[in-house]
Formats: structure tokens, sequence, C-alpha cells
């Protein structure tokens, strides 16, 4: 991640490591930004950039004409991601904490919807919510929770409205069918979370039961 800031411009360079739980199926995005607004992306999927807008666009099959550019972005996979994956893994604590007393019938309860990762700043979820919280790559987080008596074979959703989806976004906490809660049929634990991925936008929708 890089920024620079001359005469009232701005420029942010950020490369992004993706990967699951290994590092085989590693994915590698490098992003230019100019003013707040994405003009060129390198992905490992297709090992080139792609531009938008004009400039963009130019910049982009300048970058593709650069063979030693393109030699360099293709080795980051591993010098930076791979690599760097490999460094936190190992010094990453295994947790070690555990839910002690699960909640069950009838006792009030809270549970938490987190909305991560959106941009731009407007939302709305239709449970009480926290202010939008800046992460400072120019999206932002949101916070909501829910008080309530969880109640057999009771289900709660929460929906999320924003401009980059293309319909609202709902997850569904509470019994699924044909699956018993972890912890026995009177208990409740949830942690679910859907990903909406609409028109270049990235939310991530968490649901967790406190």
């Amino acid at each position: 991640y890089s920024k620079s800031r001359f005469c009232g411009y701005q420029f942010q360079g950020i490369v992004d490591c993706e990967y699951d739980d290994t590092i085989d199926n590693m994915i590698y995005f490098v992003k230019n930004i100019f003013n707040q607004k994405l003009t060129t992306i390198y992905e490992s999927r297709v090992q080139k950039y792609v531009g938008f807008g004009e400039f963009g666009i130019h910049n982009a099959s300048h970058y593709n004409s650069q063979a030693w550019k393109m030699a360099i972005r293709k080795a980051e996979v591993e010098t930076i991601c791979r690599y760097s994956a490999r460094f936190f893994k190992l010094s990453t604590l295994e947790r070690i904490v555990r839910l002690t007393k699960p909640s069950r019938h009838g006792e009030l309860s809270m549970l938490e919807y987190s909305v991560l990762g959106f941009y731009p700043q407007e939302v709305r979820v239709t449970v009480t919510s926290t202010d939008t919280l800046a992460n400072g790559d120019w999206s932002y987080q949101l916070h909501s929770y829910l008080e309530f008596r969880p109640q057999r074979r009771e289900s709660v959703s929460c929906m999320v409205e924003h401009p980059s989806l293309d319909e609202p976004l709902e997850v569904v906490w509470g019994e699924r069918p044909g699956e018993e809660r972890e912890g026995g049929e009177d208990s409740w634990n949830g942690n679910v979370g859907p990903r909406g991925t609409e028109r270049g936008k990235n939310i991530l929708l968490i649901a967790v039961f406190l």
C-alpha cells in the first residue's frame, strides 16, 4: 500500500492477496487509484491489467506491453503473497477461547450483524445500527445489534440495501432445515456470513450470536 499527494491530487497503489484455507489458490491484485477512482487493476488469474476510463485504459495497455513488468507481477504471487501468507500463518496464535455456556431458549440474547467493506458510504440495515466506520481504504463497515429472546424454531434475518447491490442482501440466522443446532436442540449458537459481490464492489454480511 502506498499513497502520495501533490497539489490536491491523490494517488494510491494497493496490493491485495486473497486465498482460502490453503495458499495454493492465491489471487493477487494490484490496484491503482487516482482521486478515489480505480484506474487500473492487475489480477493474477488473467495475468494482465484492466483499465477503467480513458486514462486507465491507456495506462493498462502500456503496462501490459511491458514484458518486464508482467514478469514481476507474476513472480509477486510467490514473493509477496505466498511468502507473507506463510509468515502470518506461523506467527498467528491459535484460537483458544471457547463458548462455555450456550444460550438457552427464552434467555435475553444479543445478535450482531456486521456489514464490512462497502463503498460508497450510504447503506441501510433494517436493525439498530452503529454509525458507519471508515476502514481507511475507501470502504466502510457497520455493526448492528438485535436484542431478543430466542424461541424454539425461530428464525431471524438481516437485510442490507446498498447502491452496489442489484437487490437487497439478506442473511438468515436461526435453525437450518435438516440440521441440529450446535450444542443440542435446546442451545443456540450461530455464525453465518454470505458475501455479495456486485458491479466490482464487495460486501461481507456476517451474523454472529453473542
